[in-house]
């Protein structure tokens, strides 16, 4: 009877295991890419996540899901690149001159300020060969993620400050300026001012309680963040505040080809999509902004006289990162001369 019992018990296990344990014929594995970003749900980067999302599903035949994570809901501003590279989670969109910290070559389009001045020079530049695969190693070797596509959170930058407007660098004396990153702190400090590094979620309470004058930021984020409520002024200047959005590589790379191309597919289209849209939404964000804020924009001439002020900081930066940041500066010069040039 004992015997009977226990082969009736191996069976039953057997049948349990069969059923439950070995995947239906033709069943295929889905995947989950998680996308943590630190900008708030109105905020353009965040609809262009959704857009992504939507043509990651459609491409991989909805075997591929990503779950967008809005401000800063899974990883902080300053968590966000590390917890990509360590496979904490998937995929992050990241201010690229967060990690010049690391290596000062990330930081090349805060550092060479005032140089790509128009939409077309960004996109030009961003998608030269050369950049692509500099910075694309950078983010490889280093770290060791994968950009998927480059957009950027603004090409329009502002100056702000609720004691005086701000046209010329002496304006900025004393000041403390929150700013987002290493390079500009360093131009702000040679400025007269006196930089604050500090994330964007930080700096509308930073400066309504009076620890900073005024902020460094992209059109688009003081917009989104109603910047008027705790700033009077502002001056206004094209350049770009470059945003990769990156993929941990060993999770990339473990996956099949075919779920691999319809993800790089969805972001070239993201690519393209988030760039279009940028030009669209900034366009309406500097009426905007002139509504509620006294605006001074940049002429030509003022632009290339903050550049020149600065050459100084850029020699040392080229000096530093030695042959790559050379080929890098001599790359947007170039792209800004084309351009100019109607070429």
């Amino acid at each position: 009877m004992k015997k009977l019992m226990r082969g009736l018990a191996v069976g039953l296990f057997v049948i349990i295991w069969l059923v439950y344990g070995i995947p239906a014929s033709g069943a295929e594995q889905t995947y989950k890419i998680r996308l943590t970003l630190y900008w708030p749900p109105s905020h353009h980067l965040v609809k262009l996540s959704h857009f992504f999302s939507d043509r990651v599903k459609e491409y991989t035949q909805g075997k591929v899901i990503v779950e967008v994570y809005p401000s800063g809901q899974l990883y902080s501003q300053a968590e966000s690149l590390k917890a990509v590279s360590m496979g904490s989670i998937e995929m992050s969109d990241e201010f690229m001159g967060k990690a010049e910290t690391i290596d000062p070559l990330w930081g090349v389009v805060q550092t060479n300020m005032f140089v790509l001045t128009d939409y077309q020079m960004l996109w030009r530049y961003f998608d030269h060969p050369k950049f692509r695969q500099i910075i694309g190693d950078l983010y490889s070797n280093k770290m060791k993620v994968k950009p998927l596509f480059i957009v950027a959170s603004g090409s329009y930058m502002m100056l702000t400050n609720s004691k005086n407007p701000v046209s010329k660098p002496a304006d900025l004396s004393k000041k403390l300026i929150r700013v987002p990153s290493k390079s500009i702190l360093e131009m702000i400090n040679y400025w007269g001012g006196k930089g604050v590094i500090m994330s964007s979620g930080e700096q509308i309470m930073a400066m309504q309680v009076g620890t900073v004058d005024g902020s460094w930021t992209s059109l688009g984020d003081g917009v989104s963040r109603q910047i008027w409520d705790v700033q009077k002024y502002a001056m206004l200047f094209q350049s770009s505040i470059t945003h990769p959005f990156v993929i941990n590589m060993r999770f990339f790379n473990s996956l099949p080809p075919d779920i691999q191309k319809g993800i790089e597919k969805a972001a070239k289209e993201a690519e393209d999509h988030g760039r279009k849209e940028l030009e669209k939404i900034e366009a309406e964000q500097v009426k905007v902004l002139k509504s509620k804020m006294t605006v001074h924009a940049l002429t030509a001439k003022e632009t290339e006289a903050w550049a020149q002020t600065i050459q100084p900081l850029i020699d040392r930066w080229v000096k530093t990162t030695g042959e790559k940041g050379k080929t890098l500066r001599d790359v947007m010069m170039q792209v800004r001369k084309d351009v100019l040039a109607g070429k």
